[in-house]
């Protein structure tokens, strides 16, 4: 299953749907939702990440400004699938 594209797709959907209700929640409302709180924590977690996921796709020769877009936007459902060779850059 970890090497199933069709799961790392849903994925990243998942995290696309929960960056479009966060950032909402937070326009309209700010950080008063546990939806918009929830979101900057995962931006936090996101940024966390960006050093893992320079590590993770060396090998792979992706740009490094497509690893800090993917990594902020997917986080780690976009570089474990690339390092591993299921998405291809």
């Amino acid at each position: 299953m970890i090497d199933n594209r069709r799961f790392w797709l849903v994925g990243n959907l998942v995290t696309l749907l929960l960056h479009a209700a966060g950032l909402w929640l937070y326009v309209t409302d700010g950080f008063n939702s546990p939806v918009a709180q929830l979101w900057a924590v995962i931006i936090a977690i996101h940024i966390l990440e960006i050093p893992l996921a320079f590590l993770a796709v060396a090998e792979r020769r992706i740009p490094w400004g497509l690893t800090v877009i993917n990594t902020l936007i997917f986080g780690f459902t976009w570089w474990v699938p690339t390092r591993r060779g299921v998405f291809h850059a």
